[in-house]
């Protein structure tokens, strides 16, 4: 009864949000209560839908089809909730929670709908008929129920998973606001004032953009047993995309509210952010690409999804050519002004978003067109092509503040060549003396400290000037530069031995010695497995370690757990491989510098995006 319950709940939602888009054209409301309660009632159906799905898996209904496949018995029960969210079905049904809990805040806390609300839940309906009629997570498993059910995917039964998927659908469905309100300017075109919020409604994805990103960064760190932080996996590439399109949203949009330019340039993004969201979803969920993220193994089931994107799409962009004039791209800019910094900025963003997409999706259009050949593009394409655009990205980013608006001159001369200065000379140092000198390491090194200095020049212009200072905009910035360091510094410095070792012996990694002390077993209600005991000797003390080798029975799969010691200024990380006779182990250890730096600078990025209408007055 209570899937029947969730079903319909469904269905109704998408009923009214079809409602909602006939009146809102037809004969659009001139009171905001109507979208108000509307918004209120699709919201409240498709969250009472979700709970309905949830008292399924907390109650073992292994009649409903998703829930046999994706829970069992033994499972934890805060693993049970969020299985949910686990496979294709429920996760989409959390995406559409999250997309109309947006739609409803919107709506609470602006005046002036019109057409935004109608944009938005175009996106809203077509996601839920698809649901309804091709993913229905309320599907029976009848006339003969599963007994036990299978079992939800090893490598989702973490902590990070239940925090990881939530985030990172928020920051998706909030890219459908912008969207709304470039479309309802189109249609208006009264004041420029009115993409003003814009810039507010993009910080807040984009800053739950970067804390998905970095806590699935993390999960794949520790859970996946590799070692790495970053593998340019297709679903990890289908995240960055919208994140970069959504970056240069921002600034775009800093531009618009600012000196009312690139005014088109802002509409466009809108709609190219929306579009990664729509096509990440599309990669993700059709099984046409190989992943440890992907959700399904459905490519035909897919193709809905990607029409739905090109749908949309092409709507969006429909209206912008018949709506849109050339005024959004006249601008004075000379090429020292802050307005040439963004245009840069938002250049090399797009370039990148494109660099990215095209390895993540060539795959797929090779395969297509060879006649079912199949290849990979792998790290060293994306970081051949990626990482000089990017250095070249964060040197304009180090220029941008000693930079202002309508500039003809270079304003700040004598400074910024004490900061190129300073920063090439103490990245030799810090290469040359900490870590092992390379090409890339010192021109990273010298980026991310020239974008320190001009932040800190900035603040101090600001202070000595007694004028507000952009607290938001520094700690973003800031948090850039300690990310970048950590990539830079982690990516090329880092060290790793693999060996095989029995009980009580040792193998030095450099001057350190590793030795396996001992082996024991380990049993939970949904697993069993191994876990061994290593000691790091690293001069005057011992760090102990503990990896596992776990096997579930219910999905008959087996996982690393690495042992991970972490420091602010390194990690020591050991994951094992198979067991090689009696009591011997082959594992592999690596040892990782300011790999924590990564982690730290997305969260000071996440907080400062959530702090940005932050500004500090100097008296």
């Amino acid at each position: 009864m209570i899937p029947e319950l969730g079903n319909f709940l469904l269905i109704f939602s998408m009923i009214n949000s079809l409602l909602l888009i006939s009146i809102a054209f037809i004969y659009p409301p001139k009171d905001k209560r109507f979208f108000l309660s509307a918004s209120l009632v699709t919201f409240l159906a498709i969250f009472l839908s979700f709970i309905a799905l949830e008292i399924s898996f907390l109650t073992d209904d292994f009649s409903v089809l998703y829930v046999a496949t994706n829970s069992n018995p033994n499972l934890p029960i805060y693993y049970k909730f969020a299985a949910l969210w686990g496979g294709h079905e429920g996760s989409l049904l959390l995406f559409l929670l999250i997309l109309a809990g947006w739609i409803l805040v919107f709506v609470f806390f602006n005046e002036d709908q019109k057409y935004s609300s109608a944009f938005m839940n175009i996106v809203l309906f077509a996601l839920l008929a698809f649901t309804v009629f091709l993913s229905n997570p309320f599907e029976r498993l009848l006339p003969i129920s599963s007994i036990s059910g299978s079992d939800l995917n090893p490598l989702l039964q973490d902590f990070a998973f239940t925090i990881h998927p939530p985030m990172l659908y928020m920051g998706y469905a909030g890219l459908v606001i912008p969207f709304g309100i470039a479309m309802n300017f189109l249609l208006n075109r009264e004041k420029v004032k009115q993409l003003e919020p814009i810039r507010s409604w993009s910080v807040v994805s984009w800053s739950l953009l970067t804390l998905g990103i970095s806590l699935g960064s993390w999960w794949a760190y520790y859970e996946l047993g590799w070692g790495g932080w970053w593998f340019w996996d297709p679903v990890e590439n289908s995240a960055l995309v919208p994140w970069l399109l959504c970056t240069a949203l921002i600034h775009s949009s800093i531009a618009t509210n600012a000196r009312q330019i690139f005014i088109n340039w802002t509409l466009a993004l809108t709609i190219l952010s929306l579009a990664g969201s729509l096509l990440g979803m599309f990669l993700v969920r059709s099984g046409i690409i190989t992943s440890v993220h992907s959700f399904a193994l459905d490519p035909d089931r897919g193709i809905f999804l990607l029409l739905i994107c090109f749908v949309i799409v092409i709507l969006g962009f429909s209206l912008f050519f018949l709506k849109s004039d050339s005024r959004g791209f006249k601008t004075d800019m000379g090429i020292y002004s802050k307005e040439f910094m963004f245009f840069i900025n938002n250049a090399f963003l797009v370039t990148l978003s494109a660099i990215v997409l095209l390895g993540t999706i060539y795959p797929i259009i090779y395969e297509i067109f060879s006649g079912g050949d199949q290849i990979t593009v792998g790290a060293p394409y994306f970081n051949m092509v990626t990482v000089p655009f990017a250095l070249i990205l964060l040197f304009f980013q180090a220029i941008g503040p000693l930079t202002k608006w309508g500039g003809n001159k270079i304003d700040n001369l004598n400074s910024i060549g004490i900061i190129i200065i300073s920063s090439i000379v103490l990245s030799y140092l810090v290469s040359y003396l900490f870590f092992s000198f390379s090409f890339y390491e010192f021109v990273g090194n010298a980026i991310v400290l020239m974008l320190i200095q001009s932040l800190g020049f900035l603040a101090f212009k600001s202070f000595h000037s007694q004028r507000n200072i952009n607290f938001s905009m520094i700690a973003g910035h800031l948090g850039l530069a300690i990310l970048t360091f950590g990539i830079t510094i982690s990516s090329l410095n880092s060290v790793e031995k693999e060996f095989v070792l029995q009980k009580n012996e040792s193998v030095l990694v450099g001057s350190s010695k590793i030795t396996l002390e001992n082996t024991q077993s380990v049993k939970e209600d949904n697993y069993y497995g191994d876990r061994v005991t290593f000691s790091f000797q690293e001069e005057d003390r011992i760090l102990k370690l503990y990896p596992e080798r776990r096997f579930y029975p219910a999905s008959r799969m087996e996982t690393t757990e690495a042992g991970i010691y972490p420091s602010v200024y390194k990690d020591v990380y050991i994951s094992l491989g198979q067991k090689v006779g009696e009591n011997a182990w082959a594992a592999k250890v690596q040892i990782k510098p300011l790999v924590r730096f990564i982690w730290l600078g997305a969260i000071i990025m996440f907080l400062a995006g959530l702090s940005v209408r932050t500004n500090f007055k100097f008296k």
